[in-house]
């Protein structure tokens, strides 16, 4: 008995799929449609809420060890500092060490080492005392950017795609009133979307500023960021 239930449900569910496989799709395009095909971009403009910077603490030494021990005081300080200060995000780059050699108007040998630090939070006005606080210890600016958080651009992505296909919409509408027909569905739609690029603050000498004793800390003044998308679609238009 179990069986024969079961036997009539599969004959029951291949039934169904032949009866699917063989309606025509409903966007279906006939002879007499018409397509059409479109693209419009938006762009919003976002307010940069996250500020990321690049250290580096370098040091040359008569051998690799003394660079390197040097290197490693100052990144053991910098990154103690950092952890101390709430809402920054610390994380530390490539180590890279290298032998400068004599040259004809220098025959001493050197080694030099390297590390870059990375610092990122919302918080501009903890970032850029902590910045100015690194640098008094001997680290190097390397860039200070602005930037949009993950949340942020994940936001504004959505409403300009929403922008972009509203205005698809819209513009299909008049193409279809100018023609003499109708819209009737999107066939297919293509989005896509551009990610904004760092902002570099107005404040472009933030490096000199660790050469000078009791320095303030950098400037960094933000300015809108914009955040693209685009849609394209194939439209189809039928007889009213």
């Amino acid at each position: 008995m179990h069986r024969l239930a079961a036997a009539v449900r599969r004959t029951a569910l291949v039934a169904s799929v032949l009866l699917l496989a063989g309606a025509p799709p409903l966007t279906q395009a006939r002879a007499d449609d018409t397509i059409l095909r479109l693209s419009e971009t938006a762009t919003v403009m976002v307010a940069p809420d996250e500020l990321a910077a690049a250290l580096r603490a370098e040091a040359t030494a008569p051998n690799a060890q003394d660079a390197q021990r040097r290197v490693n005081e100052m990144m053991r300080d910098a990154v103690a500092a950092a952890k101390k200060v709430d809402g920054i995000t610390v994380s530390t780059g490539g180590y890279n060490v290298w032998r400068i050699g004599p040259t004809p108007t220098d025959r001493v040998e050197r080694w030099q080492a390297g590390q870059s630090l990375n610092l990122s939070g919302k918080d501009s006005a903890s970032m850029l005392k902590l910045v100015g606080d690194l640098q008094q210890l001997g680290l190097v600016q390397g860039n200070l950017v602005w930037r949009l958080s993950r949340q942020t651009e994940r936001a504004a992505r959505q409403d300009a795609t929403k922008q972009a296909l509203s205005a698809l919409r819209g513009r299909a509408d008049e193409a279809a009133e100018i023609l003499g027909l109708r819209f009737a569905s999107f066939k297919e739609v293509r989005l896509d979307s551009v990610a904004p690029p760092p902002i570099m603050p107005q404040q472009q000498a933030v490096a000199r500023a660790s050469m000078a004793a009791m320095a303030p800390p950098p400037s960094a003044e933000a300015e809108d960021m914009p955040v693209t998308a685009s849609a394209e679609a194939d439209i189809v238009l039928k007889p009213r």
